[in-house]
């Protein structure tokens, strides 16, 4: 029966790594049974640990398995290529492993016997699948500037003013907010919709609010104008009227 042999070998610029002073048994044991799970190996199959070459620190791996050998190859090249386009979960983590152990700014080669093919790794980079939104409570302070569905029936949306998105509210919610819209100022606790792309707020559920002043925004608008006449006039009396 053939056997293949499949070294991978791990250096770093001043080539101090030896057969005797390479990875610790840790960080080799991990490395090695990630790998196992990764290509898949059955218990008919053979993949084991044949040398330790002196060469840098060479790990000589044989298996009796073409196929064995054939993923091995494939697992390597992707890495070393950072394309995890079509990996399983097992082999990701098993690159994981590999870049676990490069930070420590080793770098991984990986060949045959005859050096048919030669694969290096020196940095890992994988992205993973992140979801599109994520949530996040918290408050929002202004005045209710529109209230409304697109039916009688239908789900309603409050909006508040200096914010461009949908605040979902319930029907009770809808008679409780509308004798200040327009008016006061509110804080509303909110359950953001937030984008994980850009972090921008999508849409919003309202969970509760509460009125900050008792003073409606047009009255507001009416004392300041008040007080700014009576300063407006006081400035003039006391510059212009002896």
């Amino acid at each position: 029966m053939k056997n293949y042999d499949f070294i991978l070998k791990f250096d770093d610029n001043n080539h101090s790594l030896t057969a005797t002073d390479g990875l610790s048994i840790k960080e080799l044991s991990e490395l090695l049974s990630s790998l196992y799970d990764a290509i898949n190996v059955s218990n008919k199959d053979t993949l084991v640990l044949s040398e330790i070459r002196g060469n840098c620190y060479a790990l000589n791996l044989t298996t009796n398995n073409e196929l064995i050998y054939e993923n091995l190859k494939v697992v390597h090249r992707k890495i070393s290529n950072n394309d995890f386009d079509g990996l399983n979960k097992k082999q990701i983590h098993y690159a994981e492993k590999v870049k676990t152990i490069l930070k420590e700014d080793l770098n991984l080669q990986a060949y045959d016997d005859l050096q048919t093919f030669r694969f290096e790794v020196n940095e890992i980079n994988i992205v993973q699948d992140l979801p599109l939104f994520y949530y996040e409570i918290s408050s929002e302070y202004g005045i209710v500037t529109s209230i409304g569905g697109r039916s009688i029936d239908g789900v309603s949306n409050v909006r508040i003013n200096g914010k461009n998105y949908d605040i979902k509210i319930s029907a009770k919610q809808e008679r409780e907010i509308l004798p200040y819209f327009k008016k006061n100022r509110l804080r509303l606790v909110l359950n953001k919709k937030i984008s994980t792309d850009d972090k921008e707020v999508k849409s919003a559920t309202l969970e509760s609010f509460e009125i900050t002043e008792n003073e409606t925004f047009s009255e507001k608008l009416e004392h300041i104008n008040v007080s700014l006449s009576d300063e407006i006039f006081e400035a003039f009396k006391e510059r212009f009227i002896e």
